[in-house]
């Protein structure tokens, strides 16, 4: 706690915390020489257990052969999955050679995919030929039908959708079948064959402020940004959390989808900075194998959108399963209420339950409730928290000038785990980034006099439905391509389960005699991925706008869900 209260709203977390000036890839090699038989990945999902030893052989042997198929420095690799050790691989092995690790939703289909690779010009990709149900193989093919056609000898993909795209690389071990593909599992045995000298001296060479991965991330425009992260900020977030979290972080449990940044800081970098275990549950979402997970191997940290607690707290098996194991439960994503959060820790049970903010191009974690500890239940559960160690925060007017303290306004960031810009886009980054570098995060919150943050809500139309954010301009725009529509105002409204559900208004063109909410969503089947498609849909004849004709959406919202609750009261 600060001895000196604040009278205005600006807050610097100054602390012992030291950063260091290394890559990613430098610090796991130590950890990896420290603790070289400890178990540090498990895989419940592929059944698949790591130490330090056997992981960092597998990323080496794979950083090797990549190396040897031409990768330069700054090359963008795309990865395609779900929750897989290749995924963890790809993060640790792009930081080895230089490489950035594009991070893509495994739901995408076509023009999603498209456009992730084509934004910032990935020249490979890896991805699994089935994930679930999803043919993810059949799906890329209608992308690229130039697949298994590259000219002799070149080894190299051409296709005209994605041109920048030369390798695409098949996890599974049936994947030789499928022609002008790389199976993974023969990288491997290739990288196990080769010197390592050529890695080792590529290693070396790598500057900790390069950048090392692309998480895509919001924008008004309709299309995600990509937020590029560095070596440097994102090594020491993870080490500044690990300061904060290491007696609860021993044996972490990941069920978040891992092209999420939260899965990334607060689950797959742990390794690199300290002694302990990353347990996924399994390769996609399941709430059993989550508890199951938690059960069996006495988890002590569980991660992830409250919809993870929540799918727990109303599950019908939950009692079979002993969740006591859990001393720290850590969410974010969006506000919650404190009850709920005193629920979770008297049900489960969890000994400390705290909320924690941030955007992806801050690398996600930049407050965290930890900091007000159990002696300040209300600040812990109640409010956003403190900023991290070495980071600063402020909360300005329209103007940018600090507020008094308790006065909202835009929560700035500024520090080393900021962003270095959207890839590929200046115009975007200036808007964001001021010339001092401060991150402009669109969101209202008010500070206290100790510098705990508190949210009052969402500068940007951003939805977030179970912790994954969703674009309502995209949607917008990919509704209005039906024949039958003339206008779509896309908004969200609460959920219980998924905290906030999508929603659409739709105007008709004036010669359409019928359209049903139905129609379009089978429509967006095959352009949207599913979690985007409006689970609510009105066709209506007018929005609801201000009188000078701006849509009101948040009214729309108010309407749809006082019907939607009195629709739930009269079943």
């Amino acid at each position: 706690m600060s001895k000196t209260k604040l009278t205005s709203s600006y807050f610097h977390h100054a602390s012992s915390f030291q950063l260091t000036y290394q890559t990613l890839s430098h610090s796991f090699d130590e950890m990896a020489r420290k603790y070289a038989d400890h178990e540090c990945f498990i895989f419940r999902g592929e059944q698949k257990r790591y130490t330090y030893k056997t992981f960092k052989a597998e990323v080496d042997n794979i950083a090797a052969a990549l190396l040897e198929l031409g990768y330069e420095k700054h090359d963008r690799f795309a990865v395609w999955l779900p929750n897989t050790s290749e995924n963890v691989t790809i993060s640790y092995a792009a930081s080895k050679l230089g490489l950035i690790k594009v991070n893509i939703n495994p739901a995408y289909i076509e023009r999603e995919l498209e456009y992730c690779i084509n934004k910032v010009g990935c020249k490979g990709i890896l991805l699994s030929p089935l994930v679930k149900s999803i043919d993810s193989l059949s799906i890329f093919r209608r992308l690229v039908p130039e697949l298994g056609q590259q000219l002799s000898g070149l080894n190299e993909l051409s296709a005209k959708a994605v041109p920048t795209l030369k390798h695409v690389i098949l996890t599974g071990e049936q994947t030789t079948s499928v022609p002008g593909t790389y199976s993974y599992v023969d990288l491997l045995k290739l990288g196990a064959q080769l010197s390592h000298d050529k890695l080792r001296e590529r290693q070396a060479s790598v500057d900790p402020d390069s950048a090392i991965a692309i998480f895509y991330t919001s924008g008004t425009t309709g299309r995600p940004k990509a937020a590029t992260l560095t070596n440097f900020g994102v090594l020491n977030l993870v080490r500044a959390q690990w300061d904060l979290l290491s007696p609860y972080y021993q044996r972490v449990c990941v069920p978040i989808p891992m092209f999420h940044i939260f899965a990334e800081i607060s689950g797959v970098l742990n390794v690199a900075v300290g002694k302990c275990q990353v347990i996924f549950p399994a390769v996609l979402p399941d709430t059993v194998a989550t508890m199951r997970a938690i059960h069996e191997e006495k988890c002590t940290a569980l991660i992830g959108a409250p919809i993870i607690f929540r799918d727990i707290l109303m599950h019908p098996d939950r009692q079979k399963y002993d969740l006591s194991s859990l001393a720290y439960g850590g969410t974010g994503a969006t506000t919650l209420e404190f009850d709920f959060l005193r629920q979770i820790e008297r049900e489960f049970p969890i000994t400390r339950m705290v909320q924690g903010y941030g955007l992806t191009e801050n690398a996600s974690l930049l407050t965290s409730g930890m900091w007000a500890g159990d002696d300040d239940p209300q600040r812990r559960l109640g409010s956003l928290g403190r900023c991290m160690q070495g980071m600063e925060i402020k909360i300005v007017d329209r103007q940018g000038q600090i507020v008094p303290i308790g006065q909202q306004g835009e929560v700035w960031a500024r520090g080393y785990s900021i962003m270095r810009g959207y890839y590929g886009d200046s115009e975007k980054t200036a808007e964001t980034l001021t010339p001092s570098g401060w991150l402009r995060t669109g969101d209202v919150a008010n500070m206290d006099e100790d510098g705990y943050l508190y949210f009052i809500g969402r500068q940007k139309e951003i939805i977030i439905r179970g912790g994954v954010n969703i674009y309502p301009v995209e949607i917008e725009n990919t509704i209005i391509e039906h024949p039958s529509v003339m206008q779509a105002q896309v908004f969200s409204i609460p959920d219980r389960r998924y905290g906030e559900e999508v929603c659409a208004w739709i105007i008709l063109k004036t010669n359409v005699l019928q359209c049903r909410a139905e129609d379009i969503q089978d429509f967006l089947k095959n352009k949207l991925a599913f979690f985007k498609i409006p689970k609510h849909i009105r066709i209506v004849d007018r929005f609801i706008t201000t009188p000078t004709g701006k849509v009101q959406k948040f009214k729309m919202s108010e309407i749809m869900t006082n019907e939607l609750k009195q629709t739930t009261s009269k079943l």
